[in-house]
């Protein structure tokens, strides 16, 4: 059975890459149209462009990220592969709203579709997929499930979809007890320099301080969060992203919770 890692450019799952090759390596990146979100050094956007086959304008990611996934290729000796799908900005016009903690449909079609796609295209038979999640996080390794609906072909005008059993999910670090305070040494020891905060910046699943801390880091990319909801749909319920910005800035608080997403791409 052949071995993939889901990497989702945090420390966690690069630990995993590092301790743990498979046979794939595999990282699905959410890409944004917004130009005003486009990272300053036109080098790494022809490098991203390169990786994922097209051209890329911006990603909800920290821009951090992208550096740290082709870093870490570097480091470990093995291709990344990456993936992407739909924007999400296309994904949020097409569904006609906003995902949120009661809808979260933009971990499936943002990092598994691409990754599915990927898998459909390339192996087509049942793998092992090895999850970044770590003992200390048992709970979400609870959820993880191991089929998934994909686009198999067409029947006239139409997709036809199935629900397929693709993968056999496996949790090295689980296995193998590694806590956060190992995976924090190890990422100081790289000299890579991952992002303070993981994943969308603006994730609905992030506390209101890490999200305030966020307008202060990434202040184009929560714009676009906060312009998302022009529509009146909203990410959370308690509080529209604009007013985040009336909410002090905790100096104390820990910042750098990453996303908590219970689908199991999103992690630190």
């Amino acid at each position: 059975m052949k071995t993939i890692n889901s990497l989702s450019g945090g420390k966690t799952s690069s630990y995993m890459a590092a301790h743990y090759p498979a046979d794939y390596e595999i990282f699905a990146l959410v890409t944004l149209e917004n130009t005003n979100c486009t990272p300053k050094d036109s080098g790494l956007v022809k490098k991203v462009s390169d990786k994922i086959g097209r051209q890329f304008i911006a990603t909800a990611e920290d821009d951090k990220t992208l550096l740290v996934m082709l870093e870490l290729e570097q480091k470990i000796g093995r291709e990344i592969k990456w993936v992407t799908g739909i924007s999400f900005d296309a994904l949020n016009k097409k569904r006609k709203a906003l995902p949120n903690r009661m809808w979260r449909y933009c971990t499936t079609e943002l990092k598994m579709r691409p990754i599915f796609d990927w898998w459909l295209q390339n192996i087509s038979e049942k793998v092992q997929m090895n999850i970044g999640i770590r003992y200390d996080e048992l709970e979400r390794a609870e959820k993880i499930q191991n089929s998934f609906k994909g686009i198999v072909g067409s029947i006239g005008n139409r997709n036809k979809w199935e629900e397929i059993e693709w993968r056999l999910a496996k949790f090295p670090l689980i296995e193998n007890k590694i806590m956060h305070p190992s995976v924090v040494t190890w990422a100081k020891s790289t000299g890579l320099q991952f992002p303070n905060d993981s994943n969308c910046v603006g994730c609905f699943w992030k506390s209101i301080n890490q999200l305030r801390k966020n307008w202060e880091d990434n202040k184009e990319k929560m714009e676009w969060f906060s312009e998302q909801e022009s529509t009146g749909n909203r990410w959370k319920k308690e509080m529209k992203y604009k007013s985040i910005l009336n909410v002090g800035l905790q100096k104390d608080f820990e910042f750098g919770e990453g996303a908590g997403c219970n689908a199991g791409f999103c992690t630190d």
